[in-house]
């Protein structure tokens, strides 16, 4: 072994140490925060009103229901740490539901319950991943612990977000159309629509990483999701038809600081306000149009492509957060490689370290004028490192870089 590799070696160690002994202050996190469960604890609630036989899209029903199971019983008020805010249920009414016959539990315990099911759906996906993309069975295992104790998997679990289940479902179903399972393939793909905002463009995604087999997988993922839509258009009525305006809705109400944004809005949006913030947005979908057509013509490859347009996806859209950003695994292990050669550029490395530990700032209320989406600077540095390994080094001819 090199000395470079040997350093390189050193440096993989630390950063596997490194998390381990990030156990002690998620485990504080885990007992003294007020926060724990903070977005299941709103899924509950919706699925509290379904048991209930009510609307969990009617803002004052959620709110009034939020206030009864988790300030009323201990007299907690506005301007309490521990006070629970309002939450919107943006998620497909399949979430509340799917939640509805655990709602005679304490929601601790139901908390508790989905938080290991999404523990166990991280650990299997992120091993699936890395050993579709060729690593041993002995890394991809400590890449799926390294996932799961990042910031970015320990914030999925400390929050309660659905976005573990889309990331699961998608590396399921890249899995089965792998296995030439495409119409069982778009059939589980069908569960990104319990959040659609991260995962509508899986099913192109995953079109574009297995093209063999795209059009198979995407009549799957039509008819499931038909029957999908039909199901829950006959249990709720014209109530179903309020889910799709939840997104706007809370575009409209939330105009000032948002937490947590690790998408590109959080540089400048939470700054502007009225048409000018809608006209950055649309510049900024422009932008990514634009240049998500350059990249994907000049991609080498079907997986760099399929890759690309999710990291694009992902970076230019609005209310994009730091556990939404587990998605982007499979461009990472890609980065890296089987034998874990990308560890040896710099940027690569600090990209990883970044995802590591800046999410951690949005627990400590770090604050920098308007902006505190500091999850946004590893994913600028893996925009970056995507653009600079995988796409523009395509530009140079194959004997030109050999020499």
């Amino acid at each position: 072994m090199t000395r470079a590799a040997a350093r390189c070696r050193f440096r993989q160690r630390l950063l596997v140490v490194f998390l381990l002994a990030m156990l002690i202050p998620y485990g504080r996190q885990l007992v003294t925060s007020s926060t724990v469960g903070q977005d299941f604890r709103a899924f509950f609630a919706a699925a509290t009103v379904v048991a209930h036989h009510g609307d969990p899209y009617n803002w004052p029903s959620l709110a009034a229901t939020e206030y009864q199971l988790y300030d009323a019983p201990q007299g907690l008020a506005p301007g309490n740490p521990a006070y629970y805010e309002f939450l919107a249920f943006p998620e497909g009414p399949w979430l509340a539901y799917a939640l509805a016959p655990v709602t005679n539990l304490p929601w601790q315990v139901a908390y508790a319950m989905y938080a290991t099911l999404l523990g166990l759906i991280l650990l299997a996906a992120s091993f699936l991943t890395c050993t579709m993309l060729g690593w041993s069975r002995r890394r991809a295992a400590l890449g799926a612990g390294c996932t799961l104790l990042c910031a970015v998997g320990f914030i999925n679990l400390f929050m309660g977000q659905v976005s573990v289940i889309v990331f699961g479902a998608f590396i399921a179903a890249w899995w089965l159309a792998r296995e030439r399972r495409p119409w069982l393939a778009g059939a589980v793909l069908a569960l990104v629509w319990v959040k659609p905002n991260i995962g509508l463009p899986l099913p192109l995604v995953l079109a574009l990483l297995e093209p063999a087999v795209a059009r198979r997988m995407m009549s799957g993922f039509v008819v499931a999701s038909a029957g999908a839509f039909g199901l829950m258009a006959a249990i709720m009525g014209l109530r179903f038809l309020e889910w799709p305006l939840q997104v706007p809705r809370m575009w409209q109400a939330v105009q000032g600081l948002q937490p947590d944004i690790a998408s590109v809005e959080s540089f400048f949006y939470p700054g502007l306000h009225g048409w000018v913030k809608t006209a950055a947005l649309l510049v900024t979908v422009l932008a990514a149009v634009a240049y998500g057509v350059w990249a994907i013509r000049r991609a080498p490859d079907a997986r760099t492509r399929g890759l690309t347009l999710l990291i694009i996806w992902l970076f230019a859209l609005p209310f994009v957060q730091s556990y939404d950003l587990v998605l982007l695994l499979p461009a990472m292990a890609l980065l890296l490689g089987p034998r874990l050669d990308g560890w040896e550029d710099p940027l690569v490395e600090l990209t990883i370290w970044g995802f590591a530990v800046i999410p951690l700032l949005y627990f400590l209320g770090a604050r920098l004028g308007y902006f505190n989406g500091f999850t946004v600077i590893p994913f600028s540095l893996l925009v970056i490192v995507w653009h600079r390994r995988m796409l523009r080094a395509t530009a140079v001819p194959a004997e030109v870089r050999a020499a």
